[in-house]
């Protein structure tokens, strides 16, 4: 048994897309296809930026499209507006979205026995129905969506549940999961299924599923 997962005083935070559920690629997709009619060279930055950019929350993500990639005014109807539509497009997917391997059976083996939390930038009222439908609350002590951003939600988590930093995990998929991390002073685990592509420094643990979690936390 890892050395992490025998002390009493191990927590362990989750991401919840492209971590927990196979939903990250479903997500970035649903971005890049309300951007669908704008020509080729916009959409082609559009998708690098969404390739680049996990772990956000989606109101960030299009503040920067709409001003930065498209040069367009990102008023805050604008962006409430591409968030409905966005919501409309993936609702329904991330019902019915395959966990990611492994996922479902680390949990069970271990809520009750170490804190888990699940920690996203999907807005929380969405994330909570979503985990309630899908039977997935039952294994988080809290299940915190945005806002606000993961870098203050995760400092949040720590200071409320008096998990010192030193012997929590964060288990996420993207650069912005490891960013949350570092500037909690946390440990880390980067899930990514292409290792050779990995958004994380070369020392950082990874596993390229669940399946492989327990190994990882050896590891750290």
């Amino acid at each position: 048994m890892s050395d992490r997962l025998s002390r009493p005083d191990t927590a362990l935070v989750f991401d919840f897309d492209g971590v927990i559920l196979d939903s990250a690629r479903l997500k970035r997709q649903a971005f890049a296809d309300l951007y669908a009619d704008e020509p080729n060279e916009q959409h082609r930055d559009v998708v690098a930026y969404l390739e680049r950019r996990g772990g956000q929350p989606r109101e960030v993500k299009f503040r920067h499209i709409e001003g930065h990639i498209l040069g367009r005014d990102a008023s805050e109807p604008r962006i409430q507006t591409l968030c409905r539509r966005f919501k409309e497009r993936v609702e329904q997917r991330l019902f019915e979205a395959k966990a990611i391997p492994g996922a479902q059976a680390f949990l069970e083996r271990w809520a009750g026995h170490l804190p888990l939390y699940l920690l996203s930038a999907t807005p929380e009222t969405e994330l909570k129905a979503i985990t309630a439908r899908r039977g997935l609350d039952r294994y988080f002590l809290e299940v915190i969506g945005a806002p606000p951003d993961k870098v203050t939600g995760l400092r949040n988590l720590l200071v409320r549940r008096d998990h010192a930093p030193a012997t929590t995990v964060m288990i996420g998929d993207s650069y912005n999961d490891y960013r949350a991390a570092r500037s909690n002073g946390t440990a880390f685990i980067g899930v990514t299924a292409d290792p050779a592509a990995s958004p994380f420094p070369s020392d950082i643990v990874t596993t390229t599923d669940l399946t492989g979690l327990e190994a990882a936390l050896e590891r750290l």
